[in-house]
């Protein structure tokens, strides 16, 4: 888990000390339900945070992004890793993936490249169970002919990231790697621009893969992916979109229909 320092604890005044009261009051009706919208229960059910950043996402525009991600600056590293280590924050009481983060080095991006890949069909990520093979128009006029949705990873395989339940999303396919022809769209972006830094330089790359989710929606909206090299020559956030030209996504369950049915 990542590292946290808190500070010495101050005497509170009386006015502080009435406000705390009435404070644990208000959290103890919530967790009790007699609040609209409390969670406490929940709450107390969710896996430990990586760190408490959180992004959150907004609505795909394919015609500002067509290869499913936009730039969105920057990248944010907050979490202090050593080289080679992953982090996974592993499932929720929904059984919705968490975020992952690592510090991919050479070897564990070549590694994880040559190592031969676990089955992963008997893996349900939340959400999943609606698949089926669609048309999918590109921007190029092209037409995808297969699956919807992929078990799409956080960390790449070729980064080091383990083919587990724990790293895997239900991700449509345009999601997962863009058009489908130079697999340079989508999750893949970012991830080519990681794997080619790492196979011309001895540092590290800082890679992060935080899925959004609405509510209790089982499906994430996008996946904020930060991404910097130890030079400093990466630096960047990406937020990947969940979405499919041409069809409509039921968050929530995973189910899909055809745009305007």
């Amino acid at each position: 888990m990542a590292r946290r320092t808190f500070g010495a604890r101050r005497p509170q005044s009386r006015p502080a000390l009435i406000v705390a009261i009435v404070f644990v009051a208000l959290l103890a009706l919530g967790a009790a339900g007699a609040l609209p919208g409390a969670t406490g229960l929940r709450a107390a059910q969710e896996p430990p945070r990586i760190s408490e950043r959180q992004a959150g996402y907004t609505e795909w525009d394919p015609g500002e992004s067509p290869d499913y991600y936009r730039v969105v600056g920057t990248a944010v590293v907050d979490v202090d890793l050593d080289p080679g280590e992953a982090r996974y924050e592993g499932l929720d009481s929904l059984g919705r993936t968490g975020r992952v983060v690592a510090l991919v080095t050479p070897e564990m991006s070549r590694e994880g490249t040559d190592r031969e890949r676990e089955d992963i069909h008997d893996i349900h990520p939340a959400g999943w169970g609606h698949n089926r093979e669609v048309d999918i128009v590109n921007p190029d006029g092209s037409t995808y002919h297969g699956a919807i949705f992929n078990r799409s990873h956080l960390l790449a395989k070729s980064l080091g990231g383990d083919d587990a339940d724990y790293n895997l999303v239900t991700g449509t396919r345009t999601q997962n790697v863009g058009d489908n022809t130079g697999q340079n769209g989508g999750m893949a972006y970012a991830e080519g621009l990681a794997r080619d830094w790492l196979r011309h330089n001895d540092g590290t790359v800082y890679y992060s893969a935080t899925p959004v989710y609405e509510g209790d929606e089982l499906l994430p909206r996008s996946v904020i992916v930060d991404v910097r090299s130890s030079d400093g020559d990466l630096d960047l956030e990406v937020e990947v979109y969940n979405a499919v030209a041409g069809y409509d996504i039921d968050y929530a369950t995973g189910r899909f229909s055809a745009a305007g049915e």
